[in-house]
């Protein structure tokens, strides 16, 4: 199960690697606790439960946008792993097709949200380890997230470009539907941002991204507001969110401007609008750029989080490389690189009993590494 390692690098530490025990797994790796937060950090002082990492299991890991075939295999899952002890605990089959997004609700009901090509989107209890809840539709679903300032609403984007909106209190269908783009191009990445007290940004959302760009709904009540943000490109391909400091960063494909994968931070704002039926617009402004690696046909997960010793990092996976890169997101300089034997395909940042981890997922192997 778990080897111990070490690395030349005087930043993060190798501490543990496990090994999968099926030949394929995927793109996904969650944090898990009664007190996790939305970043995927951990509290395990407040927590009688054992935290869990997950990844998702499945035949084909491709996910190229243009003629990709996915297997469809009974039983795709998820992998619970305790952290504690560095183990596997169970496999939990929860969708007869390829899995394509995972996102735990950040209230203590341990719930998992998951987006699968068999065109459900499924709650499944990591307490009974089962599914308990079952929305289906007519096409497949690209990725998921959840409502930070209301859980009781859940969020499935999907192949044809629409983003359905739930009411986990209604069991039966959507309460919503999302689309601002004329284009069917399936929405990869959906990301929720909290309302705050916050001058230059309190307004809550969710971010939503494809190959057009990115479009902030904001929420207000039952009602979505539509704020198309001002980017120089399209190709989106992940959105992640750091709630404290209002920032996000938005990864996008190479494109006829540039050869290869930029990763941008930005911070997101409100500005008043003057002679106009809307009385402000929610924008966006670079903060700072990454360069990443010259090819894009996996749709790799990021990670922006706060580190007690270096403030706000960004980690990025390189496949030209197969390491995760760590940058200094205020200096954007690059602090490490952090090496695989394959394309870094996921990447989670976590607090376990004070001591910050972070976990890359490849095809077939978890890394954790220790800060120190």
């Amino acid at each position: 199960m778990g080897s111990k390692q070490e690395t030349d690098s005087p930043d993060w530490t190798v501490d543990w690697t496990i090994d999968w025990p099926v030949p394929d797994s995927r793109t996904e790796i969650r944090v898990a606790t009664p007190h996790s937060s939305q970043s995927g950090q951990m509290d395990l002082d407040n927590s009688s439960h054992k935290p869990v990492l997950l990844g998702d299991e499945e035949g084909d890991s491709s996910t190229d946008e243009e003629g990709v075939e996915y297997a469809a295999q009974p039983g795709c899952g998820v992998n619970k792993i305790n952290v504690a002890t560095m183990e596997s605990e169970k496999y939990i089959p929860i969708h007869s097709s390829s899995i394509r997004d995972l996102a735990f609700s950040s209230r203590s009901d341990n719930l998992l949200l998951s987006a699968s090509m068999d065109c459900t989107l499924n709650l499944t209890s990591l307490v009974t380890n089962s599914v308990v809840q079952t929305y289906k539709v007519n096409r497949p679903f690209w990725s998921c997230c959840w409502c930070s300032d209301d859980f009781n609403y859940v969020y499935g984007g999907m192949i044809n470009g629409l983003v359905m909106v739930y009411d986990l209190r209604n069991t039966s269908k959507h309460v919503n539907k999302l689309r601002l783009w004329e284009s069917r191009a399936p929405v990869v990445t959906l990301s929720y941002m909290p309302r705050a007290t916050s001058e230059a940004f309190p307004c809550g959302g969710l971010l939503v991204g494809n190959q057009k760009g990115v479009c902030f709904w904001e929420m207000e009540g039952a009602q979505y507001n539509a704020h198309l943000l001002p980017l120089d490109s399209g190709g989106c391909t992940d959105i992640q969110t750091e709630s404290n400091t209002r920032q996000c960063l938005f990864t996008f494909r190479p494109d006829h401007t540039r050869n290869y994968i930029s990763c941008v931070m930005m911070k997101l704002t409100k500005n008043s609008l003057a002679n106009s039926a809307d009385k402000y617009k929610c924008s966006c402004c670079p903060i700072q750029t990454f360069k990443g690696g010259t090819t894009c046909r996996l749709l790799t997960k990021n990670a922006i989080f706060q580190n007690p010793d270096c403030g706000i990092l960004v980690c990025i996976g390189d496949k030209s490389t197969n390491s995760a890169m760590l940058w200094h997101a205020k200096s954007g300089s690059l602090i490490q690189k952090l090496p695989a034997d394959e394309p870094v395909l996921n990447i989670c940042p976590m607090t376990v009993n004070q001591t910050n981890l972070l976990a890359t997922l490849t095809k077939k192997k978890v890394n954790i590494y220790r800060w120190e």
